[in-house]
C-alpha cells in the first residue's frame, strides 16, 4: 500500500473530503499566442507534486511540538516502550540493530495506518488529560465547559477557539467554516452514541481526526 493511500481517520470521523483542489495559474503569462491565462486567485500548481510521509521521527517531533508535550510523553507502549522505537519500521523508519532493517521499505505496510493512529491518539490523550487536569494552564481545550462529561455548548466561542487552535497546530492554517462545522457536528454525533463522557470522547476524536489527516501526516 503506497503512502498516498494511507488510511486517514479524518475521512472516517469527520467526512473531510479527500479531493485535491483544482490547480490554476496564479498570474498572467504570455504562452506564445499573445493571450494570458485568467487569474482568479486560486491554488498554484505544484512544480514538484511530491508529497512525502513524515516517518517516525518527524511525526513524533511534530506531535510533541504542536501539542506542547515532551517527546518522551508522545507515545509509549505499556507505559515504557517509546512508540518511535516500537512502530519505527511500520512508519517507514529503519532498525539496523534489533531487526537488521537498513533501508526503508519501498511501500507502506498494512500496519502503518494503525501505527499512525496509535501514536497520534496517545499524544492527543496526553494533551487532553493535561488540559482537563490543569484548566488554568490548558493549551488546546482551554475554557471548554463540561457538565457530567458532556459539552455544555458545542457552538460556544470556547469550542470554536479550541478547534482553531487544534487546526492551526496541525495544519499551520485556520480551519474553514466547513471544517469547523464538521468538527462541531462530530461532538453531536459522539454524544448520540451514548458513550460515557462524550465531551472528552469528542476531544479525543477531533484531535485524532485532525492530526491523522493527510495534511498532518504528509509534507
Amino acid at each position: 500500500m503506497r503512502p498516498e493511500r494511507l488510511l486517514l481517520t479524518c475521512l472516517l470521523l469527520t467526512g473531510c473530503s479527500d479531493k485535491l483542489p483544482i490547480a490554476v495559474d496564479l498570474g498572467p503569462s504570455d504562452a506564445g499566442g499573445g493571450v494570458a491565462p485568467s487569474y482568479d486567485g486560486g491554488v498554484a500548481r505544484s512544480q514538484k507534486g511530491n508529497l512525502r510521509f513524515k516517518g517516525p521521527e518527524r511525526l513524533t517531533l511534530d506531535l510533541a511540538s504542536a501539542l506542547e508535550l515532551p517527546v518522551a510523553s508522545v507515545c509509549n507502549e505499556l507505559g515504557q516502550y517509546p512508540c518511535l522505537n516500537v512502530h519505527g519500521v511500520s512508519l517507514g523508519g529503519v532498525d539496523p540493530y534489533a531487526h537488521s532493517v537498513y533501508e526503508t521499505a519501498p511501500v507502506t505496510g498494512a500496519a502503518a495506518p494503525i501505527a499512525v493512529e496509535r501514536t497520534v491518539l496517545s499524544a492527543c490523550n496526553a494533551r487532553i488529560a493535561q488540559d482537563l487536569n490543569a484548566p488554568a494552564t490548558a493549551v488546546v481545550f482551554k475554557d471548554v465547559a463540561l457538565t457530567n462529561g458532556k459539552l455544555n455548548d458545542p457552538t460556544s466561542p470556547a469550542v470554536a477557539t479550541a478547534l482553531s487552535s487544534l487546526v492551526r497546530r496541525a495544519w499551520l492554517r485556520d480551519p474553514t467554516q466547513e471544517e469547523r462545522d464538521t468538527l462541531v457536528q462530530l461532538a453531536r454525533d459522539v454524544e448520540a452514541t451514548g458513550t460515557p463522557n462524550p465531551g472528552v470522547a469528542w476531544m479525543q476524536a477531533a484531535c485524532l481526526a485532525v492530526f491523522s489527516s493527510a495534511e498532518a501526516v504528509f509534507y
